[in-house]
């Protein structure tokens, strides 16, 4: 995290509140297998903001946070510490990332930062998370999901990319 800062702190817990609202109340499910295992939703989009804006360790923070107490207050399936771990991730990832593709002002580079955090936690580990909780084989439960986060991730991207270049403008970067 860049200084612990009050601005930052507030940041980071609008971050996180956001992310809860969107990931709760404002998405819904598809069922794949009978199942309801993939969540289509906005929620990560201030997770990775925060690890842009804040740094590797104030995006973890804000995903961390957004995971457990969205998880324990609102969630039908109760807490699972897998997908806190992935949250983190989220918010974790786009600041390492950052540094790697200087530029966040181009809208390939934000893609790219966006792609890679989504190919690791949403396709990679929250597949492996639902089919440890579901008892339903990684694959079947990988290719739906695959494509339909492959898809979101270009509405990340163009969401996240609009909303950067404005955030920059109003806190100061």
């Amino acid at each position: 995290m860049r200084k612990m800062t009050t601005k930052n702190i507030l940041l980071l817990a609008l971050f996180a509140a956001i992310s809860i609202i969107l990931s709760r109340f404002l998405s819904f499910y598809l069922p794949i297998v009978a199942v309801n295992t993939v969540r289509i939703s906005l929620g990560n989009i201030p997770i990775i903001l925060a690890g842009l804006i804040l740094g590797p360790i104030g995006g973890l923070a804000t995903g961390a946070i957004a995971d457990v107490v969205g998880a324990t207050m609102f969630s039908p399936l109760g807490y699972f510490p897998g997908f806190t771990l992935s949250a983190a991730l989220v918010g974790f990832l786009p600041g390492m990332l950052k540094s790697v593709f200087n530029n966040t002002d181009r809208f390939s580079n934000v893609l790219a930062i966006v792609f890679i955090t989504e190919l690791i936690t949403s396709i990679g580990l929250n597949t492996l998370w639902l089919s440890i909780m579901m008892n339903v084989n990684y694959f079947v439960l990988m290719l739906p999901r695959a494509g339909i986060t492959l898809i979101m991730t270009f509405i990340y991207a163009w969401i996240i990319y609009i909303l950067l270049k404005r955030l920059k403008r109003v806190i100061g970067q």
